[in-house]
């Protein structure tokens, strides 16, 4: 064996050796190259979703006693985008609000983050324990929007 060809053999051999770690770090960058696509992927949904929830508005009611024989129903607005259009929707059998006395403020044109308007709410002896109550308004992300609101005394 001549000294040509132990350099040419041993040029084979490191580039063999170059060829499998190129191979393995074309591996490696191909794995990391997919999990940089799905970071950014799941960085856009994230954006999205905290973009349509800036637009978004949750309206909801609470009944609060206010003081021996007083309750107040006070609706709401505890979402990031304006309400627009609030409307109640008092079940026929409601026996807490009056409907004179919701037509007065309702359909409401527009509740802020952070505002609230409040009800005299009627409680009395027969008054049931439970009461449904729905909210629908209009925001930013879409129209119609409904919350199902149970009441309890």
């Amino acid at each position: 064996m001549e000294v040509s060809e132990f350099v040419a053999g041993l040029a084979f051999f490191i580039s063999l050796l170059a060829y499998i770690e190129t191979k393995r770090a074309n591996r490696s960058q191909s794995r990391l190259t997919d999990r940089e696509v799905e970071l950014v992927r799941i960085q856009i949904q994230t954006a999205q979703n905290e973009a349509k929830r800036e637009k978004t508005a949750a309206v909801s009611a609470r009944l609060n006693k206010v003081d021996k024989s007083s309750w107040k129903l006070r609706v709401f607005n505890t979402g990031p985008a304006p309400a627009l259009n609030i409307r109640l929707v008092l079940d026929e059998q409601n026996s807490i609000i009056q409907e004179n006395s919701a037509s007065r403020k309702f359909p409401m044109s527009k509740l802020e983050k952070g505002q609230s308007v409040e009800l005299a709410a009627f409680v009395h002896m027969q008054s049931n324990p439970k009461e449904w109550l729905r909210i629908r308004w209009d925001d930013p992300s879409g129209k119609d929007r409904e919350n199902r609101i149970e009441i309890t005394i």
